[in-house]
């Protein structure tokens, strides 16, 4: 059995920054998806995949849920969606505001997973975000949105022969946890 450990990192952010965490895989190319499914198979990302969101909840769009087809065991899943539908064993959600405000009260990590739009509305709201790197061009009608210039690199985390994944740290993260009150919380002195 595979195991994997995340290099955490002593940053921390404010309440909304530390509690969401996106995690995603894409190709060189920033390709997520193509038409409701991942265009590779790694059964290792899957398991990484799983031992870190274990415990955790999942915040993700409808479309990513339909492509999963039923919660994932272990993990809240919270679908975000238009619709009213009920979906049989997730909660639903339609407004992003409110549903963080009550998850500011969780302790459980938020792990923000797809699909695209959702990427683009909370990815600027994660204080970390853990990325597959897929050595591959594929091809997809769902790309990952940029985000170079909001995150730094932190460390890469887990290497196989057939992709890596790297943790990225939101720069007002870093910066939240350089500032004069963050230092002086944590009896840090310059």
């Amino acid at each position: 059995m595979d195991v994997f450990v995340i290099a955490r990192s002593p940053i921390t952010g404010d309440e909304t920054m530390g509690h969401l965490r996106a995690i995603a895989a894409m190709s060189e190319n920033r390709v997520i998806g193509d038409s409701g499914r991942i265009p590779w198979h790694l059964p290792a990302d899957f398991r990484w995949f799983r031992q870190v969101t274990s415990g955790g909840i999942l915040l993700m769009g409808r479309k990513t849920f339909e492509s999963i087809g039923k919660p994932l065991p272990g993990r809240q899943t919270i679908v975000l969606t238009r619709s009213s539908a009920l979906i049989p064993g997730v909660r639903t959600a339609s407004e992003v505001e409110p549903l963080l405000e009550e998850l500011r009260n969780d302790p459980r990590p938020v792990w923000v997973c797809g699909g695209s739009e959702i990427y683009r509305l909370l990815l600027p709201r994660c204080s970390d975000l853990f990325l597959t790197r897929v050595p591959v061009t594929a091809t997809g009608d769902a790309v990952f949105p940029p985000f170079e210039s909001e995150f730094v690199w932190i460390a890469e985390v887990l290497r196989t022969s057939e992709f890596h994944v790297e943790h990225w740290v939101h720069r007002s993260t870093l910066i939240a946890a350089h500032s004069p009150a963050a230092l002086t919380a944590s009896g840090s002195s310059c």
